[in-house]
């Protein structure tokens, strides 16, 4: 093999390698979704001319009186947000993801309605995982090849702090407001323990109160079985 052939094999292997990390997703935020959100608002704002730039309302939709919108400036607000919510939301949404041999299991965010934010667990094969941010409802529904893990959502006081997923002890759990929420068993492949609302199951309406409930009926049970040796 002459110096030319090897200078061409070591520049594709280290462009394929280069391809390769630039193809790999970021982890995103809640915050970097809603964000998208804001500009999207923003941008069809502008276009029906209920603003005039970022800060100026139009006189048409402006009131006089409190130089905010009006009736009809609000109400145009409230259809150009419920428009982007039902499409953007339409799907569910990368956030994170951890490998565990020949598996990927995906965290995916996504709103269930105006205010109820909900969170999934999909499990991929790595061959199949293509790096992207939305997986389409009806793909996670009909597709063999992406599997349903768990889920839960947040309905009243909200956990969207420090949300992750992370594998201890051959266990996946899901973390969300500095409390382990979910605990799933990577050898047996099940769910050990969930709660799909915690705001209803604890029944309590202040978050203070229900994260003390998550903290003794999730969170330390999970973190004792995940400190147990296997």
């Amino acid at each position: 093999m002459n110096l030319k052939t090897s200078l061409l094999i070591l520049l594709t292997i280290f462009l394929t390698s280069c391809q390769s990390q630039t193809n790999e997703i970021e982890n995103r935020t809640i915050d970097y979704y809603f964000e998208q959100i804001s500009k999207l608002e923003l941008k069809e704002l502008l276009k029906q001319k209920v603003l005039l730039d970022s800060v100026t309302i139009s006189d048409k939709f402006k009131d006089s009186r409190t130089n905010q919108l009006n009736n009809e400036g609000f109400q145009k607000y409230a259809d150009i947000k419920m428009n982007i919510y039902l499409s953007y939301f339409k799907d569910y949404l990368y956030q994170q993801k951890v490998e565990y041999k020949d598996d990927i299991y995906v965290l995916y965010f996504t709103m269930a309605g105006f205010d109820d934010m909900e969170w999934s667990i999909y499990k991929w094969n790595k061959g199949d995982w293509k790096n992207e941010e939305r997986l389409s409802r009806e793909k996670a529904k009909k597709d063999s090849s992406v599997v349903k893990i768990l889920w839960n959502y947040d309905e009243g006081p909200k956990n969207t702090e420090n949300i992750r997923i992370f594998i201890q002890n051959d266990y996946l759990i899901m973390e969300r407001g500095n409390l382990y929420h979910s605990l799933y068993d990577l050898i047996t492949e099940k769910v050990i323990l969930n709660k799909e609302s915690p705001f209803h199951v604890s029944e309590e309406d202040e978050k203070e109160k229900m994260n003390n409930w998550i903290k003794v009926n999730l969170h330390d049970k999970i973190e004792k079985q995940i400190k147990k040796k296997r």
